[in-house]
């Protein structure tokens, strides 16, 4: 497959490598973009976390509730420019559309929208007006429909941040009715909310995680701890050879460092040497029992900093948001549980950040 400049700057933004390192990996994975990926975190060059702020779409995310809670909706309304996002007209748009998948149960997906007509018009014409009016192209995304279950009680809890960069939908399950309708729900709603927007959890717990997801997180951290033990006893080598690691750490900063001068071909060749024979005597005395531990230890770590009831408080990091979760519930004298959270990025979907996968991990509960 052939590489091109732009499968390589995808590949770049998604994980945050170097071009070089990037291009490197997918002619290492014969452009499997995903084995790419996989192959730069397992080198310790990329991250875990692939929901930075990438999104360039502009527009709104809009999370709303009923006046008793028990019903909520949240739509994601994109525009091409920040002027637009920002007009009145364009924010009483997206919230007509927002209030719009509240009062509808059948819509789970944007697409559901345009089975629903506004005003006695289709919706697409709805759309297609907007866009006649802006001068801009104009889309719902994203949309969602959620209600509390028969018979259950608690409240959904919402957050809007950044003017509409990030909304953020909290489902709190409580014991009674009356418990649902206690303030201090409200607060613990609210507050859960400012957490999910601030931290951007990964799912709910590290049980929400699907075991293959963890077989594929714990083979990288394995991969990455190995790497950086080879690159330790390397760089010891090299060192000791008088030889600094960063000029000879890859074939092409080789060539460009001989061209500046900084190695002679000599060096080239015996750092070569050494990166090959402390490469295998690292290797070969590698303890498996001892990596795997270090590995285990350092994905336990990561899951409690991504999930969500694990996660340190961010008002308070003596306690985790599961703390602050049996606190509320002592105080009203009744069980609360945080059972599922939304959280939607601005531009997310355009910038291929929000997958189904991620979606589903983030709602269950």
């Amino acid at each position: 497959m052939q590489i091109t400049a732009q499968l390589v700057k995808e590949l770049r933004d998604k994980t945050g490598a170097g071009m070089l390192k990037c291009k490197e990996a997918l002619v290492e994975c014969n452009g499997d973009f995903e084995a790419a990926v996989d192959s730069l975190r397992k080198k310790g060059l990329a991250s875990a976390d692939k929901r930075s702020g990438r999104a360039t779409s502009q527009g709104l995310v809009i999370p709303l509730a009923t006046a008793d809670k028990r019903t909520a909706a949240i739509v994601e309304v994109n525009c091409e420019t920040d002027f637009v996002a920002r007009n009145e007209d364009f924010t009483a748009f997206a919230n007509k559309i927002a209030n719009l998948t509240l009062k509808t149960s059948s819509v789970k997906t944007a697409e559901d929208l345009n089975k629903l007509t506004v005003d006695g018009h289709p919706f697409e014409e709805f759309i297609k007006s907007k866009i006649a009016t802006t001068g801009e192209n104009i889309s719902v995304s994203r949309a969602e429909h959620l209600i509390l279950p028969a018979g259950q009680h608690g409240i959904f809890g919402t957050y809007v941040h950044g003017e509409g960069s990030i909304g953020v939908l909290i489902q709190v399950k409580t014991e009674t009715e009356a418990a649902a309708k206690k303030p201090e729900v409200d607060r613990y709603a609210h507050e859960v909310a400012l957490q999910v927007a601030a931290m951007n959890p990964i799912a709910l717990s590290s049980d929400n995680i699907p075991q293959e997801v963890k077989a594929r997180e714990l083979n990288i951290a394995i991969e990455k701890t190995k790497a950086e033990l080879i690159g330790k006893a390397v760089n010891k080598a090299l060192e000791k050879e008088k030889i600094n690691p960063a000029h000879v750490d890859s074939e092409d900063h080789m060539k460009s460092n001989m061209e500046k001068g900084w190695i002679t071909q000599e060096d080239v060749d015996k750092a070569r040497e050494i990166i090959k024979t402390a490469s295998a005597a690292a290797t070969a005395t590698m303890n498996d029992k001892m990596i795997h531990s270090i590995a285990e230890g350092r994905l336990n770590k990561y899951f409690m900093e991504s999930c969500l009831l694990d996660q340190a408080y961010v008002k308070d990091d003596k306690k985790s948001i599961s703390d602050l979760t049996n606190e509320v519930s002592k105080a009203i004298g009744a069980k609360i549980e945080l059972v599922a959270y939304r959280r939607w990025a601005r531009g997310e979907v355009a910038a291929g950040d929000a997958t189904p996968e991620e979606n589903a991990s983030e709602a269950s509960g």
